[in-house]
């Protein structure tokens, strides 16, 4: 779908991958919190205006709305930034958790990428707030190319996840990242991806990290032998590719933009104290961010390439 280097943002390849999936299944429908714009639900509003609903910034609404349509059999999209989905825990929990609802909940501008507006509008809780409620999936693809895949695996059957009536959160991002992945690359829920092989250290991340590392990937060689797994699949975990990483290596990288608290180095701490303990070190916010641009913000912040060439040198110090 996409060219292998030209750069494309997540939120961009959704709305067609949506469009897509809809002109197959009408099941599918759109609830938006005044969002279709900015992850490119134009085509899908005009081809189902039937099937499209804003209900402008009103977030619990959106949620309520999308537990009504799942119960009555819709496949409901709830479309948002992941910043605001704080306003709607409790109708996510009761509405959608306690009755255990089909819903695809997408918070769009992941992580620190909506840089310019500031830390209000970063979403840097949304995994761990996900992460805390029992039946999420957590899917973060880090190539447009994945984006596609990772939807119709939402609504789907497909192994290892059964998805048919089980809630997911797809975080999407603001930036153009580039496209580093084939459009037939096999792409699972809760199947991890190996990115490279290497004996001294597991290096474990999603998102726009993903290709950020593969991009520093020989700079970080340098460092250590890296064997690096894509984790795009936050909840469940493939805790036995993980684990199979760590046998070999004995210590653990993680890379991510959310807050160190809730996300992917607490679900992989979760994991090696149950299995096999070995040293972690967490590359993550650890603070809010400032305003600005997003690669400005994400190397200032402790998330660029010498952040995690630090985090893998200090890894290397511990037994």
């Amino acid at each position: 779908m996409y060219q292998i280097g030209e750069n494309v943002a997540l939120r961009t390849a959704f709305g067609p991958a949506l469009l897509s999936l809809a002109q197959e299944d009408p099941r599918i429908m759109v609830v938006t919190a005044d969002l279709g714009g900015s992850v490119n639900l134009g085509e899908f509003k005009q081809a189902f205006p039937d099937r499209y609903i804003n209900c402008g910034v009103a977030e619990a609404d959106m949620i309520s709305i999308c537990a009504g349509l799942a119960s009555e059999g819709a496949i409901p999209f709830a479309v948002t930034f992941g910043s605001f989905l704080g306003r709607a825990v409790d109708h996510i929990r009761q509405g959608i958790g306690h009755n255990k609802l089909k819903v695809n909940i997408v918070g769009s501008h992941g992580g620190i990428s909506n840089g310019m507006d500031g830390p209000s509008a970063h979403a840097i809780e949304d995994v761990g707030i996900m992460r805390s409620m029992p039946n999420f999936t957590i899917v973060a693809p880090s190539c447009a190319n994945q984006v596609e895949n990772a939807i119709r695996a939402s609504v789907s059957q497909s192994a290892p996840v059964d998805l048919r009536s089980s809630p997911v959160y797809l975080r999407l991002y603001r930036e153009p990242l580039p496209v580093f992945t084939s459009a037939t690359e096999e792409f699972q829920i809760g199947r991890a991806i190996k990115r490279s092989e290497g004996s001294d250290v597991t290096l474990l991340a999603y998102g726009p990290h993903v290709g950020f590392c593969m991009d520093w990937l020989a700079k970080l060689q340098g460092v250590a032998s890296i064997d690096f797994l894509e984790v795009h699949t936050v909840q469940p975990l493939d805790e036995d590719a993980i684990m199979a990483s760590v046998a070999k290596t004995g210590r653990v990288v993680t890379v991510e933009d959310h807050f160190i608290r809730g996300g992917l180095a607490s679900a992989v701490a979760e994991l090696l104290v149950s299995r096999r303990p070995a040293p972690l070190r967490a590359v993550a916010l650890r603070d809010y961010a400032r305003s600005g641009p997003y690669f400005e913000l994400r190397d200032s912040i402790g998330l660029g390439v010498d952040a995690v060439s630090a985090a893998i040198e200090d890894v290397l110090t511990l037994t």
